[in-house]
C-alpha cells in the first residue's frame, strides 16, 4: 500500500502507460493505486465509432464514464443513456453496464474507478500500441484476467 505523499502527481498531454485496446483503441493509465494514494484510478479511452464494452459487472469497484470527446450510449442497470462530451455517468458497483461508441467520430472518455488497481486489467489484456492484435483475446486469458480483477462478463466481447 502506498503512504500518503505531499507531493502532487502530474501527467502531461500524452504521457502515461499506453496500451493498444481491440483492434484500433488506446488505453492510457493516467492515475493508479500508487499515484493516487490508493484512493483511485483512472484511465483515458481513446475508441473508434463501433466499439463497445459488453455487458458486465464489476463486483469491487464503481465507475464512472466522464465523456471528453464523441458519444456513447450506455447501458447501466434498465437505464439505457446517450452521453456526449462533458456528460459523465455513474455506474454502481455490482450493477450490469455496457457501452458503444456511436456517432461517426471517435469518442476519448475518462473512465474513474473507485477503487485503484482495475486500471492493471486494461495493463495486462491490452497489446503494446505498436503491436496491434490480430484477432479477439485468447478466451482463457481474458477469463482470467476477469476473474482476477473481480469481474463478470455477461456478453461475450467483440472485436
Amino acid at each position: 500500500m502506498n503512504t500518503h505523499t505531499s507531493t502532487a502527481a502530474v501527467v502531461r498531454a500524452g504521457e502515461g502507460r499506453a496500451v493498444a485496446w481491440g483492434p484500433a483503441g488506446i488505453i492510457r493509465i493516467l492515475g493508479d493505486a500508487d499515484s493516487t494514494d490508493g484512493t483511485f484510478s483512472i484511465v483515458e479511452a481513446t475508441e473508434e465509432p463501433g466499439s463497445a464494452a459488453p455487458l458486465h459487472v464489476h463486483h469491487g469497484e464503481a465507475e464512472i464514464f466522464y465523456v471528453v470527446e464523441g458519444q456513447l450510449e450506455l447501458t447501466c442497470g434498465g437505464q439505457t443513456i446517450a452521453a456526449g462530451a462533458g456528460d459523465l455517468v455513474y455506474a454502481p458497483k455490482n450493477v450490469p453496464h455496457a457501452y458503444a461508441v456511436v456517432g461517426d467520430r471517435p469518442a476519448r472518455v475518462l473512465l474513474i474507478f473507485s477503487r485503484p488497481g482495475f486500471e492493471e486489467f486494461f495493463a495486462e489484456a491490452g497489446a503494446p500500441v505498436d503491436q496491434r492484435p490480430a484477432g479477439p483475446p485468447d478466451p482463457d486469458v481474458l477469463r482470467h484476467l476477469v476473474e482476477k480483477y473481480d469481474m463478470e462478463l455477461l456478453e461475450s466481447p467483440g472485436h
